[in-house]
C-alpha cells in the first residue's frame, strides 16, 4: 500500500488512520499520522482531532452506489465515478431536524440533530451553468 498511498497523497497531509499495524511505517513518510482504535472502541482521539469517520461514510456511499446505480465500477471510468460520487458529497447542506417528545415524568425534551440532504438538482444544474457562460460546450471524437 505505500506506494500508492505515497503516489495518491501529498507527504506534507496529516495520515489518519486506524491501528492497522500496516499503517505505522507508511505513517513516517507524511508530515504527521494520528490514529484511532477501534478495538477499543475510540472513534475519535479528542487529543489530536483524529477520526475516520468521513473515509468510512465515503466508503458507504460508494458501496450504495455500487448496489443501487452503477451495479459495476469498471477500470476505464472508475476515476470518473468516484468524481461524481465525491461531487456529490462536497454540494450537500445541513439541515437541523429537531424532534420533541415528553418523557416518562411528564416533561419535554428535545434532541437535534443535523441530516445532510443533498443540493437539489435544479440549483446544482444552475451553479453549473453559472458557471460555464463564456465558454463552449462541444462533443468531440476524444
Amino acid at each position: 500500500m505505500k506506494p500508492i498511498m505515497e503516489n495518491w497523497i501529498n507527504s506534507s497531509s496529516v495520515l489518519i488512520t486506524d491501528k492497522n499495524p500496516s499503517y505505522k511505517k507508511i505513517g513516517r513518510s507524511f508530515a504527521s499520522h494520528h490514529t484511532v482504535q477501534h478495538n477499543k472502541r475510540q472513534y475519535a482521539n479528542k487529543k489530536t482531532g483524529a477520526h475516520i469517520n468521513i473515509v468510512e461514510a465515503v466508503n458507504a456511499i460508494i458501496q450504495r452506489a455500487l448496489i443501487g446505480i452503477y451495479h459495476r465500477l469498471g477500470r476505464k471510468h472508475l476515476q470518473r465515478y468516484l468524481d461524481e460520487i465525491i461531487w456529490r458529497w462536497d454540494h450537500r447542506v445541513p439541515e437541523a431536524k429537531v424532534r420533541t417528545w415528553k418523557s416518562a415524568s411528564g416533561l419535554p425534551s428535545t434532541e437535534t440533530t443535523i441530516v445532510w440532504k443533498p443540493i437539489p438538482v435544479v440549483d446544482q444544474m444552475r451553479g453549473l451553468l453559472c458557471a460555464a457562460v463564456g465558454r463552449q460546450v462541444r462533443r468531440t471524437p476524444s
